[in-house]
């Protein structure tokens, strides 16, 4: 294929969960140019995006498609989702964003931990608004990770 029909794309490590298997170490394809916001394309983005199946590169350099609703877990390095320009949510103005530390129960059993960060109308800020948003993947962060859940794979959320 010639080069003039390629979109340069940026890649990030990941790692996967899918609802049976172990952890899958995979580098997501991101766009050079994100649709809704200036600068690259966040992760958050692509999970969040219109594409049923997301294309990533294996181990072995092999072309793997995900089908994003099958996906449990993704997790990469919180400096992907957050560049210089996007302030980290434990960076946003105390007075706009809602903070809470919560424990993710997926139906599989497993518990995940960390921080959700989320701006919201002040009528609109309990849990259960956020929770309720068409977002398909829940956001948690800690010291050094972006987890992104998929909240179809959720059996419950609590606060810490």
């Amino acid at each position: 294929m010639s080069a003039q029909y390629t979109i340069p794309k940026h890649r990030v490590p990941a790692e996967v969960l899918l609802p049976a298997g172990p952890p899958m170490q995979l580098q997501l394809f991101l766009n050079e140019c994100a649709e809704t916001h200036s600068g690259f394309e966040r992760p958050s983005d692509l999970l969040n995006g219109a594409l049923r199946f997301l294309p990533a590169m294996d181990e072995r350099g092999e072309l793997v498609m995900l089908n994003r609703d099958s996906l449990s877990v993704v997790s990469v390095s919180a400096e992907h989702e957050f560049d210089s320009e996007t302030p980290r949510p434990e960076d946003m103005a105390a007075v706009d964003a809602t903070r809470a530390l919560v424990a993710v129960t997926l139906v599989d059993g497993s518990t995940i931990r960390g921080l959700l960060t989320y701006v919201l109308p002040e009528s609109h800020r309990r849990l259960q608004d956020f929770l309720n948003l068409e977002d398909r993947f829940l956001t948690l962060y800690d010291a050094t990770f972006a987890r992104f859940i998929n909240k179809l794979r959720i059996a419950r959320v609590e606060p810490i």
